[in-house]
């Protein structure tokens, strides 16, 4: 029987996760930082979003290229870097058209950059 979405609890947005989990997901993130820069991280900043992509959204295409500046490798000197993925996610947004979100694909994140 299918649930209908009202049988579904309110969610906010936003997951309660235990001090160890949140102390384990920092401590992860600032390896991958490290790898991915080859510095270590400047700060840590602690932000407040929706981390949920909602029920709906709406196909925007495959994600064939991302273009980011960042100061990998080079701490205080940005560049641009291009990256062409070979088996590209899709890019979605929200309804109201004003939250994107990357849907799938295959690539990694590693000292190397984004590969995939």
């Amino acid at each position: 029987m299918r649930r209908r979405i009202s049988d579904f609890p309110r969610i906010e947005g936003y997951i309660r996760i235990s001090e160890d989990e949140l102390k384990a997901d920092l401590k992860a993130g600032n390896t991958l930082y490290r790898q991915f820069n080859q510095f270590e991280p400047s700060s840590t900043t602690r932000v407040q979003h929706l981390r949920l992509m909602p029920p709906i959204v709406v196909d925007l295409g495959e994600l064939v290229g991302l273009i980011y500046r960042s100061d990998k490798w080079q701490p205080g000197h940005p560049r641009s870097y291009i990256h062409r993925l070979q088996t590209p996610p899709r890019l979605v947004c929200n309804v109201e058209g004003t939250q994107l979100y990357i849907v799938g694909g295959n690539y990694h994140i590693t000292d190397r950059g984004i590969e995939g």
